[in-house]
């Protein structure tokens, strides 16, 4: 955006008129509320983007756009499994017939957490968990980069990966299969953006630490354990004694996104209050 540009519009910051956008990892169940995924589509298309919320569940895909479609917002729903080469090649191809254009990929949500601790972890299980943190990401790199290049506006690829990348949080079991394929993908990531730089692609990666949100919440519930124990302690793992929320995570999204992060690409940036600069985690 030129000064003369944001002289005219002094309160259109971070605003995504006119831009096409794909979720990947879009969306929860109506009854859990909206997630990291979720909360990242409706900022999007509240800040005037077209919104596609992919997910491999139908429910997930479609709550998250009705709630869209609600505000008076544009949105779409896709269903599809984004680590199936021909999926991801469906998707990109319906985008472009419906919008002749796609300026946003983001890959929010598509992740295997668990388990934790090496002694759990087999070939198969590191396989699967490979294929969903790190070659997922690449199938929607690699389906979705030619039509940046292609544009003369060039495009916008934005990771959600974790700090469990790049530090152990904790010295007890770790997430390993969760941890190397996250940080892989976050690699990519960031070389595309340098790589097609001069056509116009950015590629960055929110590195992003403990978030209170339905995804925690139901994996306390699956486990039996006391969510406001399990709460109490994540709230002390961060600096200010208060875990994040999706929304968080989803307005910095928008705005690395927006025209005024033009000069953004090739990075990391954390949405953990801190966390990943302390010595101490769970």
């Amino acid at each position: 955006m030129t000064e003369n540009q944001a002289a005219a519009n002094p309160y259109r910051f971070a605003r995504l008129d006119g831009k096409i956008a794909i979720v990947a990892g879009a969306g929860n169940p109506k009854s859990e509320g909206h997630g990291i995924g979720a909360s990242t589509s409706l900022q999007l298309a509240r800040n005037g983007a077209t919104v596609i919320s992919v997910s491999n569940i139908e429910e997930n895909a479609h709550t998250i756009t009705e709630a869209i479609k609600a505000e008076g917002h544009v949105g779409m729903a896709h269903v599809c499994d984004v680590t199936k080469t021909e999926n991801i090649g469906a998707l990109v191809q319906r985008v472009k017939d419906e919008f002749g254009q796609i300026d946003i990929m983001i890959n929010a949500g598509v992740h295997n957490a668990m388990p934790n601790g090496f002694k759990k972890v087999t070939e198969d299980y590191w396989r699967s968990a490979i294929d969903i943190n790190l070659h997922a990401h690449f199938q929607l790199i690699y389906s979705v980069l030619p039509t940046f290049v292609e544009q003369p506006t060039g495009g916008c690829i934005l990771h959600f990966s974790t700090i469990a990348g790049e530090v152990g949080l904790g010295l007890g079991k770790q997430r390993h299969a969760y941890a190397a394929g996250k940080s892989g993908a976050a690699v990519l990531t960031k070389r595309i953006g340098i790589e097609y730089a001069k056509e116009g692609v950015r590629g960055n990666v929110l590195q992003i630490g403990y978030i209170n949100g339905p995804l925690v919440n139901r994996a306390v519930a699956a486990g039996g354990a006391d969510i406001e124990k399990v709460t109490a302690v994540r709230d002390s793992y961060v600096p200010r004694g208060k875990q994040g929320t999706p929304a968080d995570v989803a307005n910095m999204a928008a705005f690395l996104c927006s025209e005024e992060a033009a000069l953004l690409n090739g990075s990391d940036f954390y949405v953990d209050g801190g966390t990943a600069g302390c010595t101490y985690g769970p």
